[in-house]
């Protein structure tokens, strides 16, 4: 194939990594309190990071300056075998997840320490819908049915940092989530798309692309640190995730690849709402991924969609996952 220009195509869906910041923090914002084993750990067998989140591509690429705009439409099902729910342990539980992310950018013209500064926020809201069975504390078993429309707590980037050297692109950044969304703690609602608690995430990126043969991979690791849930008393351990990608362009408008992520608590959760223990979570995914970028006139849309299917999940739901994101670089 011939050459593809990396700022014009590059700069161009890196909309989507800075819409996948943001997502992180803003997306499984679903049940309360918990804990998740073989699928317990993390406050309901989820937590603030959201998988394959960061992006579909160029997650390190300079985005261009100016003002960006996406909405991503995202998709989960899973479930989870155990996890502690409003301090009642829970056994067997299905999840269903819609949200509809609307999320915002603005970069800088001019350079900071080199490279591109950015900040945004993204606004999530959608419908949750949990089936499962309580075990209460005296023994006591019942199944339970709830759902609920929402908004999803807010997440916000203070900064994004990018810089740029020949085949290779780097990015280092910060994602704060706020705890906006909706939540109930007095058991009456257990599927809440708040989580009532903040979550920040200290991400870095690499990229590297080769605009001859139109290969791109990226990796992007991150630290996640949680408050405690003061309505529960649990607190969410430390978390580390990373997220790859691999593209492989067959025009400068079309690309086919590799999504996935790793994810592992790397401290137990804690707090008097933690009945279940120290547990700490672990999950793994692949999926295939598209991008398209009509050719048509100077458009400055992007297509970009992927599935991910957890191979692995302890402690956490195991979950397929499908986003769609259509964005616009104004």
């Amino acid at each position: 194939m011939t050459g593809i220009t990396l700022n014009k195509e590059a700069q161009k869906i890196t909309v989507q990594n800075i819409k996948g910041s943001m997502m992180i923090l803003a997306g499984l914002i679903v049940i309360c309190a918990s804990t998740p084993t073989t699928s317990v750990a993390a406050e309901g067998a989820s937590s603030h990071y959201l998988p394959g989140a960061v992006g579909d591509a160029f997650l390190a690429v300079p985005p261009e300056p100016g003002l960006t705009a996406a909405n991503t439409f995202w998709y989960q099902t899973g479930g989870a075998d155990t996890a502690v729910l409003e301090g009642q342990i829970s056994l067997g539980i299905d999840l269903e997840l819609f949200l509809n992310l609307v999320s915002f950018s603005y970069t800088l013209e001019h350079s900071v320490l080199g490279g591109r500064f950015t900040v945004g926020g993204a606004v999530p809201f959608g419908y949750a819908g949990l089936e499962g069975s309580i075990t209460g504390p005296r023994g006591g078993s019942l199944s339970f049915s709830d759902d609920s429309f929402d908004l999803s707590d807010i997440a916000l980037i203070p900064f994004q940092m990018n810089w740029s050297a020949g085949r290779w692109s780097f990015k280092l950044g910060e994602s704060i989530v706020a705890p906006t969304g909706g939540y109930d703690s007095s058991g009456s609602d257990l599927a809440n798309l708040g989580r009532n608690y903040w979550s920040f995430d200290t991400v870095a990126a690499v990229t590297w692309f080769n605009p001859d043969s139109g290969t791109e991979i990226s990796i992007a690791p991150g630290i996640m640190f949680n408050t405690e849930n003061p309505d529960t008393d649990y607190q969410t351990g430390t978390e580390f995730h990373l997220d790859f990608v691999f593209n492989q362009f067959f025009s400068e408008t079309f690309a086919l690849g590799l999504r996935g992520y790793y994810y592992k608590q790397l401290s137990g959760d804690s707090g008097v709402g933690a009945t279940l223990g120290d547990f700490e979570s672990e999950s793994f995914a692949v999926g295939p991924g598209v991008i398209w970028m009509p050719g048509f006139g100077n458009s400055r849309l992007t297509v970009l969609g992927k599935w991910l299917h957890d191979f692995s999940a302890d402690n956490r739901f195991e979950s397929d996952y499908i986003t769609l994101t259509v964005a616009w670089k104004f």
